[in-house]
């Protein structure tokens, strides 16, 4: 499928196992309007050190931020890389948030830009509501979660999502506060804020629920403490 140009952000800590994996499944979409960003918290594993040296000698698709010395996390390494991406040269229509650790399949990538491409400005893949879970079963519904920031969308907690260059120019990494999995909570917020305000066009792709396992799927979702800081935030009009 042809399309605008697109840029997979990926942050990564400690990862290699699975970047063979992900990078396959990259390369055998055979895309090459689809580039990618990995934002390496400095794996002590190498993650950086492999994919330097098997993908990002590619440096026309396969690009790496190495962030030694940085503020680590999700969310810091995002924000860096979203600015990355809104300053690269030619232009990047597309933003694609993605975990690195098999809980999103790029295989969903295509229908994924089919909807930016026909005018979403925001796509959030919403998993099914049990682990294992097909594309046809519930989706996955944070209730009072939800309700507390505001989010467009039932499975605000998801990673695996994409922006047009627009919504990511509104949205504004640089005045983004999350340093970990809390960015997946207040970008969702600010995106539900923005859908009202701008009139962003949100739409959903339904995913199966592929996540390795379960210690890793409640750990990396955004605390009741966080989520209040968000509402407050809300009703100030500071999100």
């Amino acid at each position: 499928m042809a399309h605008k140009l697109a840029l997979v952000t990926i942050p990564t800590l400690n990862e290699r196992d699975n970047l063979r994996w992900f990078m396959q499944a990259i390369v055998d979409l055979k895309d090459d309007a689809l580039h990618v960003l990995l934002a390496d918290d400095d794996s002590l594993d190498g993650t950086w050190r492999t994919y330097g040296t098997q993908y990002a000698a590619d440096s026309q698709r396969f690009h790496l931020m190495r962030r030694p010395g940085r503020d680590k996390g999700r969310g810091f390494a995002l924000r860096e890389a979203w600015r990355w991406a809104l300053e690269h040269q030619p232009p990047y229509a597309y933003v694609i948030e993605m975990a690195g650790n098999r809980s999103d399949d790029p295989a969903h990538l295509p229908a994924l830009i089919a909807k930016l491409e026909a005018g979403a400005d925001v796509v959030v893949c919403e998993r099914s509501a049990q682990p294992g879970g097909d594309a046809s079963q519930p989706r996955k519904d944070w209730g009072i979660g939800r309700a507390l920031i505001g989010a467009p969308v039932q499975d605000y907690e998801s990673g695996f999502r994409g922006f047009s260059r627009r919504a990511l120019e509104l949205i504004d990494p640089r005045t983004l506060r999350s340093g970990d999995h809390g960015i997946k909570a207040e970008v969702m917020a600010r995106v539900g804020r923005l859908a009202r305000k701008h009139g962003l066009k949100v739409e959903t792709l339904p995913v199966p629920f592929s996540a390795p396992d379960m210690a890793h799927r409640q750990g990396g979702n955004t605390g009741f403490g966080g989520l209040c800081g968000l509402w407050a935030r809300r009703v100030a009009g500071r999100v």
